[in-house]
């Protein structure tokens, strides 16, 4: 794809891989983006080309609203960034309704009705992206509804790719850990899990992944070792789950 003159939604752009990303696409002639945040005033970014919106995307109604603001805006949309999301690191003691929610509505069902609009409401090709993460494949203990987003995120995908109509795209992205303000602002209470890599290396990924027009980007070459190897040895990625948990246990302790 050429990414010159795109019209272009990020939602969580004003930090980790959503800022770095967008600080990568204004590398390009011509590209209007329209950054959606929690707290769009935390980019710093002065350049007419990006109009900042703040919204909270894990409803229906709010992710309707990011597509009224770019059509207002941008006059249309031909690169779609599903990247918002968080995470919680814990150790779940008590039931409760309320966390799962709304981990799943801002992880998962916003990246999946954002899709849902794309395919139903344009006609123009649109490149719809949404940030899932090596935990889709790998779990990792302290992060279990997390990674359970991820999960659905990715099998969701997986599907999805086959009724997708034409000529809309669909790109996922695997972060490993990546060296964000949740670990900065958890200080040492949470440690990060190996490998991990900065929003920079994500967010280059990502740009060669929307030029190349690829469907899937796993931005660390670590990972993907890891990954390939598991296949043919005996459980190292089981191995690296326990050595992971007594991490968890040490930092929760």
């Amino acid at each position: 794809m050429d990414i010159k003159g795109k019209r272009i939604v990020i939602t969580g752009a004003a930090s980790g891989i959503g800022k770095e990303t967008l600080l990568k696409l204004l590398q390009f002639e011509g590209v209007s983006i329209l950054a959606v945040d929690l707290d769009p005033s935390r980019l710093e970014v002065s350049d007419d080309r990006v109009k900042k919106f703040k919204c909270d995307v894990s409803s229906s109604e709010n992710v309707d609203k990011i597509f009224k603001e770019a059509k207002k805006v941008l006059g249309g949309i031909d690169i779609f960034y599903a990247n918002a999301g968080f995470a919680y690191y814990e150790e779940i003691k008590k039931p409760d309704w309320k966390r799962i929610e709304k981990i799943f509505q801002t992880n998962v069902f916003s990246a999946i009705y954002g899709l849902q609009k794309v395919q139903a409401e344009y006609s123009n090709p649109v490149y719809y992206i949404i940030t899932a993460s090596a935990m889709s494949f790998l779990s990792i203990p302290g992060y279990a509804l997390y990674s359970a987003t991820k999960a659905a995120v990715h099998s969701f995908a997986e599907a999805f790719q086959f009724e997708l109509k034409k000529p809309h795209r669909l790109m996922i992205v695997y972060p490993i850990a990546t060296r964000t303000n949740f670990f900065d602002a958890a200080g040492k209470k949470v440690p990060v899990p190996f490998p991990s890599q900065t929003p920079k290396q994500v967010a280059s990924a990502v740009v060669s992944g929307i030029r190349w027009n690829k469907k899937k980007v796993l931005p660390s070459k670590i990972f993907t070792l890891m990954m390939f190897l598991d296949r043919f040895l005996i459980y190292p990625l089981r191995i690296y789950q326990i050595i992971e948990n007594w991490k968890r246990k040490r930092a929760l302790n």
